[in-house]
């Protein structure tokens, strides 16, 4: 089978995996929204933060080394793979026993034992992270996808039964150690070796794939921090009832990039990997994987900021009201963040984690300030102060980036941006007038959405005719049994 086919099936597998935990997601939700206080949704942003930088250092920085690299023994990844689990055993207890200083630091006691219950994921993640890691280097995202589906789902029945029986807080602790166990147990099932990691290995075998790992753990925690330094600002200068009413529209955002995004770049990195010593090809692999991010990502966070207060009306319910004003800027913030996650497959690509690390140094000190600053001015500046910071980085992180790494020119990487704003900023007013006449919410949503995805298929298939092309053919009948071997 072909490179090409194996992406468009690996596609077609994520787009499955992506949508359905999505929806899964937001379901949940929109349950959990009607049971919790803002509160509660504001102390699980502050956990979700900790474990996300407790995350960095699970598998020491070498799962995109072992996509990276084409030729490795089982000796290397039996080494690896228990390096991975003893590395996530040690945070796990010592997150563990920091959880009283953390609790004490945010003036929150329930926080402890939060992190108490919340960090045994790291070590239940931990021991089938490497054979998900080797299915994805191959393309195979049919399993992926089931395994994906399956954690979600009991993860999602699990927190909304507890929360409907007033479980509180701890249905999304349950949720997720639910989720987190039923994968590691369908990754046992659908992915495991024949062989099992019990080879000897020596230092000397995984000593590079460490060297390369070491900077990809500096550039994950830089890259935590600046994507995490407002929840953690909002944590200590907003309180935790101020950062729920922020964190949530926030997480809209980001589940809806985390619907998108996936779907190419998760299939993009492999297939750069497999082009990187094609300057040529890679440039080509690079820009399509933008312009496929950037033309479905655009028309529907601009649809999410102007329909706003329909969606929070109809997910989250009366007592999120104010957090509408919020979610028009984290949608857009959400648009333009989108058009930096193309650029991280590329880097890692081609293996250059150094460079990603320099990068996020670089971010960190010019967005922490910005962050803090908008945090004075309530929720709202610190949404501002994101979305400003994020707009800015668009022209320098080509300039530092992408034209180093591939070739691409100043032209050739803005346009496939402009044409799928410009697009989508024309569908969105469509859908604007079609909803302006109609005062009910359930109505203006139908009306405005159908006729901005009506404007924005016509406009596309005119206008974006590559794009519109690789989406047919992504859903052909005719590529249904192309799966990865």
């Amino acid at each position: 089978m072909s490179l090409k086919k194996q992406a468009l099936s690996a596609a077609r597998w994520t787009t499955l995996a992506m949508v359905g935990k999505a929806g899964l997601q937001f379901v949940q939700l929109a349950v959990l929204a009607r049971f919790l206080a803002p509160g509660d949704f504001g102390l699980m942003a502050l956990v979700g933060a900790v474990i996300l930088f407790t995350q960095i250092f699970s598998d020491a920085g070498v799962s995109n080394a072992i996509i990276h690299r084409q030729d490795i023994s089982r000796s290397q990844l039996a080494g690896l793979y228990w390096l991975n689990v003893g590395v996530s055993s040690a945070l796990m207890l010592g997150l563990i026993l920091a959880s009283p200083l953390l609790a004490s630091l945010y003036h929150e006691p329930r926080l402890q034992n939060l992190l108490i219950w919340v960090s045994t994921t790291l070590l239940i993640n931990a021991i089938s992270q490497q054979w998900r890691i080797l299915a994805e280097k191959e393309l195979l995202f049919d399993k992926l996808a089931r395994i994906e589906l399956g954690a979600a789902g009991l993860g999602f029945t699990t927190a909304c039964l507890m929360a409907i029986n007033g479980a509180g807080v701890y249905s999304l602790v349950a949720g997720a150690l639910v989720s987190s166990l039923t994968q590691t147990a369908l990754a046992w099932l659908l992915l495991k070796p024949e062989w099992l990691p019990l080879q000897h290995s020596k230092w000397a075998e995984i000593r590079s794939f460490v060297g390369f790992g070491a900077y990809m753990v500096g550039n994950n925690l830089l890259n935590t921090f600046t994507t995490q330094a407002d929840i953690l600002l909002g944590g200590r200068l907003l309180g935790s009832a101020s950062l729920g009413q922020y964190s949530v529209p926030r997480e809209l955002s980001l589940r809806l990039g985390n619907l998108l995004n996936p779907i190419v770049t998760r299939v993009g990195f492999p297939v750069m990997s497999k082009a990187q010593g094609d300057q040529a090809q890679l440039q080509r692999v690079y820009l399509k994987t933008l312009r496929m991010t950037a033309s479905v990502n655009f028309p529907l966070y601009l649809a999410m900021s102007l329909f706003a207060p329909e969606i929070v009306a109809l997910l989250l319910g009366p007592s999120w009201v104010q957090s509408a004003d919020l979610l028009r800027i984290l949608a857009l913030w959400g648009m333009v963040r989108a058009t930096a996650n193309p650029s991280g497959s590329l880097i890692f690509a081609v293996g250059r984690a150094d460079l990603a690390f320099k990068w996020n140094l670089g971010l960190a000190f010019a967005m922490t300030p910005a962050l803090w600053f908008g945090s004075h001015y309530g929720n709202t500046g610190l949404a501002l102060a994101l979305l400003l910071s994020q707009t800015l980085l668009i022209i320098p992180a080509w300039a530092i980036l992408i034209r180093p790494l591939c070739g691409a020119g100043f032209a050739a990487y803005h346009a496939q941006l402009l044409v799928p704003l410009v697009l989508g900023l024309a569908a969105t007013t469509a859908a604007w007038l079609a909803a302006l006449p109609l005062e009910n919410t359930i109505a203006r949503l139908a009306a405005g959405l159908s006729v901005g995805l009506i404007s924005y298929i016509g406009l596309s298939r005119q206008f974006n005719r590559e794009w519109f092309a690789t989406v047919l053919e992504l859903v052909s009948k005719s590529h249904k049994s192309n799966t990865p071997p």
